[in-house]
Order: C-alpha cells, then sequence, then structure tokens
C-alpha cells in the first residue's frame, strides 16, 4: 500500500468530478521529518534546561519545576509531530479529522517521549558513564515497538471509516518506530553535561531530523492508494444517493 503522486478523480454522487490533491512520500516524509527536527529541538532543550533547575540530586519544588519542563517540551514533539502529519493526510483523505489526530498524536508520542526522558533529567548525576550502548539501543528498539504499536492503534482509530484497513496503520508505526527511536537515543547519549545548550539544541535539531527521515520513509509504504480510500458515498445505496447533500 503506498501513496499516490498524482491526483486522482473521484466522483460526486451527482456524477461530476473532481481532483482530490493526493499525498506522495516524499511529501509525508518532509513533513514527518520537519515534525521531528522540531520536536526533537524542544524536546533537548527541554531536557537540557531540566537538567540545570534539577542539579545533582533533584528534590521537592526544582524537581517538579523540571518534570514540567520535560513533559512540556515532550508534549510540542508530540503536538508538532501531529500536526503536520494531519496537514499531508487532510489532502488524502476525505473527512478527515484533524483535531483528534493532533490530540491522539501529542498524548501519546509525547507523554510517552516525555517519560522516557524523566529517569535520565531526574536521576542523580553520579558521574559515571551510562549504562552501555548496546543495552540502550535495546531499550531504544523495545519503547520504539512499545510506543509504535500503541501510537498506531489510537491513530487507526481516527482512520476507523476513512480507509478500508485502519489496521495496517499499527504495523507502520511498528515498523518505523523503532528505527526512529535507536536515532533519537543515540542522539540524546551523545552530550555531555559540559555540552552548552546551543550545542545539545543543534544536535536535538539533526538527530530529530534524521529521525523523521527515516520513520516517515517507512510509514509512507504504508499510505493509502486511491482505491484503499473509503469515499463519503462508499456503501450509500443508489435509491438513497439523491437525497444526499
Amino acid at each position: 500500500m503506498t501513496a499516490f503522486e498524482s491526483a486522482p478523480i473521484n466522483r460526486d454522487l451527482d456524477g461530476s468530478a473532481h481532483r482530490v490533491p493526493g499525498l506522495s512520500s516524499t511529501r509525508w516524509t518532509a513533513l514527518c521529518a520537519a515534525a521531528e527536527a522540531v520536536g526533537m529541538t524542544a524536546a533537548a532543550l527541554a531536557a537540557k534546561l531540566a537538567q540545570r533547575i534539577s542539579g545533582d540530586a533533584p528534590q521537592g519544588r526544582d524537581a517538579a519545576l523540571a518534570l514540567a519542563v520535560v513533559v512540556t517540551g515532550g508534549l510540542v514533539e508530540g503536538i508538532a509531530l501531529g500536526v503536520l502529519q494531519a496537514r499531508g493526510l487532510r489532502r488524502l483523505l476525505p473527512r478527515f479529522n484533524v483535531g483528534r489526530w493532533v490530540v491522539v498524536t501529542a498524548v501519546v508520542a509525547g507523554l510517552g517521549w516525555a517519560a522516557a526522558s524523566v529517569p535520565g533529567v531526574l536521576g542523580s548525576d553520579s558521574g559515571g558513564d551510562g549504562p552501555p550502548l548496546l543495552v540502550v539501543l535495546a531499550g531504544a528498539v523495545a519503547l520504539g515497538a512499545a510506543m509504535g504499536a500503541v501510537l498506531g492503534a489510537v491513530q487507526a482509530l481516527v482512520l476507523r471509516g476513512l480507509v478500508r484497513r485502519p489496521g495496517r496503520w499499527v504495523l507502520a508505526n511498528v515498523a518505523g518506530w523503532p528505527l526512529a527511536m535507536t536515532v533519537i537515543f543515540v542522539g540524546a547519549k551523545t552530550p555531555g553535561s559540559t555540552w552548552s545548550i546551543p550545542a545539545v539544541t543543534a544536535l536535538g535539531s539533526v538527530t530529530g531530523l534524521v529521525a523523521g527521515t527515516v520513520l516517515g520513509v517507512i510509514t509512507g509504504r504504508f499510505l493509502p492508494g486511491p482505491d484503499e480510500i473509503v469515499q463519503p458515498h462508499d456503501g450509500v445505496p443508489l435509491r438513497w444517493r439523491r437525497g444526499i447533500k
């Protein structure tokens, strides 16, 4: 199931033809890359600020403020992903609910990323090297698969009635997020405690751009083609169609 490059022709109930703008795989990948670049920039900045706020032994109000900063950064990531993905999908799907897509994406992707970041931000800084890279990568793959399954499931609910096999979107996210999350975790593990805020933020932007590109390339292969999109009149008996506005 792939995206279509050219605009297909649909016919209204009265028989008149109109063109649907369509969504190419290239455009979808660009939207995902832009969303993650914005999101990871915000998340990286939030994590660095939270570390500055909480210090070596976070507690009390400082810990609460650091947590709020991390959650805010995660929500920015989720909202950016939801908004830009919705911008592409509304070109492709009739009756697409942009608001619902943005909300479910922000909640799952944003809060999921924030929750994964909390232990590193609020944990005490013992000066160690942290877990081995292989452990980090294994955790990234596991988290990506889990988040992809949940995110794909709630996004598939938004797609119900709009595409013929919305369940395939779960598979798309389970396929795309483990590798994207691996890129994100490698980027997050790279900077040391002495890195400046601009340096960490710049790395976050690059990491998000790469991760979003990976996510877009993989999930873009699951975008519905013209024959898999449910039109508003599908399933309506012919004798009823003239009365539908």
